[in-house]
């Protein structure tokens, strides 16, 4: 109805527009004696009649009022040139959209082309917003590689640095909403930036985000006989996204099937690092993080994931533990491209372990982070039947929001 609605709208404005602004004058009344004349640019919506325009956003249909307007052939924003319906021009107005591709080169005026080879120019600015990037594909990604930017805006021409060493990278793909992005050599972790003819925007997420990493696969490793490491240099199944990494691999899941390399645990008392927390601060301002790469369907288990306190232990059954369960492939099979990082928030830890399968609410929260140090990550829960499972997963982490 709405889409109707603003049809309509546009086949009939021109016409109401045309009897409004056929004010009883002859041709010497009119300036220049009759040449074109632009009085004013509104915006279409009659309840808004009085809004008057100096500028408008790429794609914002705009009314052209004046006089004399009905040769116009051409309409042209800086060097961008406007879709023009017939229907829609009279001597007294003209709707259009302004054009939604950025211009390269700007002069802030609206150019008018008529039949008779003559034209009008009038200031009009284009509002064109800097560019918004909201995310990445993966925070970590090997130098050379293709880092997969998020966001709006993207317009060329368009710079994107790397780092404190503000290191330059390799446009390989470029959409309004999408960037693809060449890793230069040295990047190290820090802010990303994307700078457009119309703005800078820096990144609110660190890539390749070290705070309060829990476990790396190469310092610091999971419980031997829990899920296996792939080591980088051995050739592994998977290409790693930053070095060594762990794998849940099993031919056949079924429900509430405990095994072992399904599993991934972290035991702080047997670990370098020993009693140190996973992190302290408030859970409503932290995320858990981490990398993970999915290269067959993930089909309907969830996984859980935890911490405990500093004990040699898995600790789930441990009074007031909080489970987050994690369940990507609740609705359809679950399947990356590559690595991609995961983000759930800490208020998302909320399970007790006997909280029924279907519970959306959950028991419980993380009370106190200062007192946990271990970690769990386990594929665990109902499932109809017999599946594959193989999951890779790297730089557990907690970091903030």
């Amino acid at each position: 109805m709405k889409a109707f609605l603003k049809y309509l709208l546009l086949l009939i404005l021109p016409a109401v527009m045309a009897g409004v602004f056929s004010i009883s004058c002859s041709e010497d009344d009119l300036p220049n004696g009759g040449d074109p004349v632009i009085y004013y640019i509104r915006v279409t919506n009659p309840e808004q009649s009085d809004s008057l325009l100096v500028s408008g956003f790429m794609g914002n249909l705009i009314a052209i009022v004046g006089d004399n307007l009905g040769s116009v052939r051409e309409i042209w924003f800086n060097d961008q040139e406007a879709f023009l319906t017939p229907t829609y021009i009279t001597d007294q107005s003209v709707l259009l959209e302004v054009p939604s591709t950025p211009p390269a080169e700007i002069n802030n005026k609206m150019t008018l082309v008529f039949s008779e080879g003559n034209t009008l120019e009038y200031d009009f600015i284009v509002a064109i917003p800097g560019p918004d990037l909201s995310s990445i594909k993966s925070e970590y990604v090997p130098d050379g590689e293709i880092a997969v930017l998020y966001g709006d805006y993207f317009f060329d021409p368009i710079v994107v640095t790397f780092g404190d060493e503000v290191l330059e990278a390799v446009v390989d793909n470029l959409e309004k909403t999408k960037l693809e992005v060449v890793v230069p050599e040295g990047a190290s972790p820090g802010n990303i930036t994307v700078t457009t003819n119309f703005g800078t925007a820096t990144s609110t997420f660190l890539f390749r985000d070290n705070r309060n990493t829990i476990l790396d696969y190469d310092q610091y490793m999971n419980e031997g006989w829990t899920s296996p490491i792939a080591y980088a240099d051995s050739n592994p199944e998977i290409d790693p996204c930053s070095g060594n990494y762990t794998v849940m691999k099993i031919d056949a899941y079924t429900s509430w099937l405990w095994e072992n390399t399904m599993t991934m645990q972290y035991w702080a008392p047997r670990s370098p690092k020993g009693d140190v927390p996973v992190a302290t601060g408030s859970i409503y301002d932290l995320d858990f993080r981490f990398e993970i790469n999915v290269p067959i369907d993930w089909v309907e288990t969830r996984m859980e994931i935890f911490f405990t306190e500093y004990v040699e232990m898995d600790g789930r059954g441990e009074p007031g533990v909080a489970i987050a369960r994690w369940e990507p492939c609740a609705d359809e099979p679950y399947k990356t491209d590559g690595w991609e990082t995961i983000s759930i928030p800490l208020t998302e830890f909320k399970y007790s372990p006997d909280d029924p399968v279907d519970d959306t609410e959950g028991s419980r929260q993380i009370e106190d982070l200062s007192v946990l140090t271990n970690l769990v990550m386990m594929v665990f829960g109902p499932a109809a039947g017999e599946y594959p499972v193989h999951i890779c997963i790297d730089n557990p982490r907690i970091v903030p929001r």
